[in-house]
């Protein structure tokens, strides 16, 4: 400190102190006049005298001084003057600490951070270490957040050893990437995203051409620093594009921002703050949060872990907890409701955005009631029907969980409006709404069923009932949005497409099969057509993955159906005649071939890969019109569930037909190619259209690939 700030810093706190006492020696000496029956003011009639202060604050002031003084001159605190007891900060109790620990490392001989992470009281001092200099940007746990790695798993920008771990903490590092946005076109730098995240093997709504192109591009590009097979370099801290770790974000949207504008990351250097007894205490905590890791994920059986992953599929937990082109499991996709907007919730096992600080019971009890560890949740998670699942297969599920890569996003705030805001009121609608009767696999089979017939059944209904949970999405909801469930499965308006009616009833009428609807949910395709909109999600990230006996089990319950689901008698199954010589007269056909012929032919029977049927397809012989009229004003993107049977895209006839021409061309097709005589009127082509372009979905647009990041997320098609 220079003589003038020396002589500064004296001089205020001189000031300062003889101000305070004067101000108390003249209030002490004026005490006495104070005269406790005096009104100074009165305020809302409450009088305020003048009374005065009681003699144990003088006392208490007086002792604060000459405590202060006693400190002045014993300590530092007047400029550079050290105190009669030479006092200097190297004498903290750090210093102790510091001594222990060197004592420590050097009876032990070791500098092996294997070695050292076997040594709690080592581990400790790391552990107090790390949270004062490292949890800021790795957190508490050192499982990091966005743009600051996770520091107790297997991945390493620059290695895992000792040696690089060490060179970490002592000389820092500095990682730089370019920005591409001046350099690549941005369809090169779209492609390349998808590509990159097609490498994780996660569901996109991409064409292959586009994942092809963006191989091309980064392969001119990227593998300067990444490789060619995109694993990345440690000797330059370039990362691994392969696996579905993501330091900086890994959702389409993210990765593009990346290419686009680069980064430029630094990790300070230690080695002037901390010694090398300190940096390898970090290390050995490092370490030791990575071996208990390891520890835990060993003690699961592989073959938990694989039952775990089929059973996420076959709840299709990946489709509701991943945003739109977001990764896997970290939430994000939006619920429009008529109460707000809710959004899914990270469940990868990060500790602070996801579900790491859960234990077993907390997460069971999510699934089974509904209740979160910071709240009562939203139906939208269908607990109501997670309830069914076995606790067993929950187990299995929950290991799994802990064993997927840790995704540090941020969870997006619900914007429900009040009282719907309240979590504690949905405890209220548990107690109305929610069924705790387990569910029954023995009643309502029906009679003369042989024990394996009763066993596939029962499969069936476990697997709908519970982790498929078929009835959330094809089960109208009342006004609190509890499902109706004397109507299971009839049918509901979900992200403006009908998510149809599936009774019983419904299929047998429309002349469903085993066969026809074990290839629906399996493939996504069968001779009765093609899953679109949500119901292709479903496929693409849950039936698909299934194995093929346990979704013929889910068709053969849906089509023999249970209570509440039952095929009245006498029902008769739809004939579908195709067009007639009769048809062909008529003034619509030359309207369907001019208009929907090209595609599915003018006979109305498809072209591979061109167009599905529509000759007894599913949603022309459906009952409710309702998908029939909207795919025709919205259209319809590629499904992309199999690369051969993709199809092309549907063109949107929202400003190519009137009401009046839809309302004809509609009724024509159901009616010969689906056997569904009644009329669509005008006015339900009309409601229909107008509840699909308030909320957007009209009017020649469609999903593509590149509106990942312009889709609007709150669209309310009512």
């Amino acid at each position: 400190m220079t003589g003038f700030w020396n002589i500064w810093v004296i001089s205020l706190t001189v000031i300062f102190l003889a101000l305070m006492v004067y101000v108390v020696i003249k209030y002490w000496r004026t005490n006495h006049l104070a005269d406790k029956d005096k009104t100074i003011d009165s305020f809302d009639d409450i009088d305020e005298n003048d009374g005065p202060p009681p003699r144990i604050m003088f006392v208490g002031y007086f002792v604060a001084f000459a405590c202060s003084l006693v400190f002045l001159v014993l300590y530092p605190g007047l400029g550079s003057w050290q105190g009669l007891l030479g006092w200097e900060q190297s004498d903290d109790t750090v210093q102790e600490h510091n001594k222990s620990l060197d004592e420590q490392i050097a009876q032990l001989g070791e500098t092996d951070l294997t070695v050292l992470a076997a040594e709690s009281n080592i581990v400790a001092s790391g552990k107090g270490l790390f949270q004062t200099h490292c949890a800021a940007c790795h957190r508490a746990n050192g499982q990091g957040q966005k743009h600051f790695p996770n520091l107790i798993d297997n991945v390493w920008l620059y290695g895992g050893s000792d040696d690089a771990i060490l060179h970490s903490i002592k000389k820092g590092r500095y990682g730089a990437m370019a920005g591409w946005i001046n350099i690549l076109p941005k369809e090169d730098i779209q492609n390349i995203s998808y590509y990159l995240a097609s490498l994780q093997q996660r569901p996109l709504n991409a064409p292959s051409v586009k994942i092809d192109l963006g191989k091309t591009a980064f392969m001119k590009s990227c593998i300067a620093c990444h490789g060619a097979d995109a694993k990345g370099n440690q000797a330059i801290g370039a990362p691994n594009l392969s696996d579905n770790v993501w330091l900086h974000g890994g959702s389409i949207e993210e990765i593009q921002h990346t290419i686009n504008y680069g980064l430029n990351n630094i990790m300070p250097a230690f080695e002037d703050q901390l010694s090398d007894n300190d940096i390898l205490a970090l290390g050995a905590f490092i370490t030791s949060q990575r071996i208990a890791y390891d520890e835990k994920m060993a003690a699961i059986p592989k073959e938990e872990l694989t039952q775990g992953e089929y059973l996420a599929y076959a709840g299709d937990c990946v489709a509701c907890h991943s945003a739109e082109g977001g990764e896997p499991f970290a939430g994000g996709l939006p619920f429009v409701t008529p109460f707000g907007t809710v959004y899914s919730t990270n469940i990868t096992p990060h500790y602070t955005e996801g579900i790491g600080d859960y234990s077993y019971e907390e997460f069971k009890a999510a699934l089974y009631d509904g209740k979160g560890k910071h709240g009562y949740l939203y139906p939208a998670m269908p607990y109501t029907s997670y309830q069914y699942v076995t606790e067993e297969d929950v187990k299995i599920l929950w290991d799994y969980l802990q064993s997927i890569p840790a995704v540090s996003r941020r969870n997006d705030d619900n914007s429900m409006m009040f009282p719907s805001n309240i979590r504690l009121g949905l405890l209220g609608w548990n107690i109305a709404f929610m069924d705790r009767d387990p569910l029954d696999l023995t009643s309502n089979i029906p009679e003369g069923s042989t024990k394996e017939e009763a066993d596939i059944w029962a499969r069936g209904k476990y697997l709908v009932a519970g982790l498929g949970h078929c009835s959330e999405c094809h089960t109208p909801r009342n006004i609190a949005q509890a499902l109706e469930t004397d109507k299971i499965f009839q049918g509901n308006i979900i992200d403006g497409w009908n998510a149809p009616d599936i009774s019983s009833r419904e299929l047998y009428q429309d002349r469903w099969d085993v066969k026809s609807l074990t290839d629906f949910l399996h493939t996504g395709h069968s001779d009765k057509g093609s899953a679109f909109g949500g119901m292709a999600d479903v496929v693409k990230n849950s039936t698909s993955f299934m194995t093929r006996e346990d979704v013929e089990a889910m068709a053969t319950y849906l089509l023999v159906g249970d209570e509440n689901n039952t095929i009245p008698p006498n029902t008769k199954q739809l004939q579908p005649t195709g067009f007639t010589e009769e048809a062909k007269q008529s003034d619509m056909y030359p309207l369907f071939v001019s208009t929907c012929g090209a595609c599915h032919g003018e006979d109305g029977k498809g072209r591979d890969p061109i167009a599905p049927t529509l000759l007894n397809n599913g949603i022309i012989m459906h009952r409710d019109p309702y998908n029939t009229i909207a795919v025709v004003i919205r259209g319809l993107e590629p499904s992309y569930l199999n690369e051969e049977r993709n199809f092309m895209p549907m063109v949107s006839f929202q400003n190519i037909l009137t009401d009046a021409q839809l309302s004809e061309l509609i009724s024509f097709i159901r009616n010969y190619l689906g056997d569904r005589t009644e009329v669509v009127t005008i006015e339900e082509v009309k409601a229909v259209r107008e509840k699909l372009q308030q909320a957007g979905y009209a009017g020649n647009f469609h999903t593509t690939p590149d509106m990942y990041d312009k889709r609007d997320r709150n669209i309310n098609v009512e």
